[in-house]
């Protein structure tokens, strides 16, 4: 853990839950948004901050903080000379940096800033655009997870809500709306499933599971592999010999059976394919992940 003008770096995810305790908040925290930076994105991470910045953890969160000030003046001050919009920033490599002071009041979604912390993943999570790093992943889960046991935050879309799920004027939609919702953000294909109700909640029982007691990991594909299970969540589920619809088909599974999950893979048409244990092959999108073993 390091600090520059400021603004703490967090170099290991271990770091963040004692820091969090030893903070003095005196303003009431109750929610969690869920932002992405859209621009700066991957791209501008490798090409320009680890080039130009001599830490670019600290170079960015600076930038940003001076992109604040430039804004918004004066009335973006959080009272301890900082004016970022944002209280945390989780970068490609899954390391964390502090923004705004705790005790102050985020710029984060009009309507939904009282009382909120507001966090910003780096990078564009919109479809065909950046894929979230395992090491990204991986923390953003441990600073949800340990912000929401630090100020006893329930873990459901009461508490914690994406950007997009609000028109620009603040009113709440409760969804994604693509001719309504201020912005994509944290994006449409954010978490790998994007900001649907369903998808969101994906996101939010990752989070849970660490909030009660499981150790964060990304899902298998991002990760080192780990055997789950999943089950069928369709009728006449074609199993086949080989990742992908080239290969003969080897039985039909039915709605609700649960496979163990011992390998994946990407067919050629860019889909991803599970293995079970028995040895056939079904199409991840037809499965739904019930717990790792």
């Amino acid at each position: 853990m390091k600090t520059k003008n400021g603004f703490t770096l967090f170099e290991k995810n271990s770091e963040i839950g004692p820091w969090l305790k030893k903070q003095k908040v005196t303003r009431k925290i109750t929610r969690l948004q869920v932002h992405h930076m859209d621009l700066p994105n991957y791209s501008t991470w490798e090409k320009t901050d680890k080039k130009v910045f001599s830490e670019p953890h600290f170079g960015r969160t600076q930038s940003l903080n001076d992109y604040g000030r430039r804004t918004w003046g004066r009335e973006a001050s959080d009272g301890h000379g900082h004016y970022i919009a944002q209280h945390f920033n989780v970068f490609p490599d899954g390391k964390i940096t502090t923004g705004r002071n705790l005790n102050s009041t985020p710029i984060g979604i009009r309507g939904w800033n009282q009382n909120a912390i507001c966090i910003e993943i780096y990078g564009k999570f919109d479809k065909g655009h950046d894929k979230m790093t395992k090491e990204q992943k991986k923390a953003v889960i441990y600073l949800y997870g340990e912000l929401c046991k630090r100020f006893k935050i329930p873990v459901d879309t009461a508490h914690i809500r994406p950007h997009c799920w609000f028109t620009a004027g603040g009113s709440y939609l409760g969804k994604y709306n693509s001719s309504r919702s201020a912005k994509t953000c944290p994006g449409t294909n954010f978490w790998g499933v994007g900001c649907s109700p369903s998808g969101f909640n994906k996101f939010l029982a990752d989070i849970k599971e660490y909030v009660n007691g499981k150790e964060a990991q990304a899902s298998p594909i991002d990760s080192e592999f780990k055997p789950y299970i999943a089950k069928v969540n369709t009728n006449g589920l074609n199993a086949r010999k080989g990742p992908g619809v080239e290969h003969d088909i080897e039985c039909i599974l039915d709605k609700g059976v649960a496979i163990t999950i011992v390998e994946e893979k990407k067919s050629k048409d860019g889909g991803i394919w599970v293995k079970g244990k028995a040895g056939y092959w079904v199409n991840k999108k037809y499965m739904e992940f019930v717990k790792f073993i």
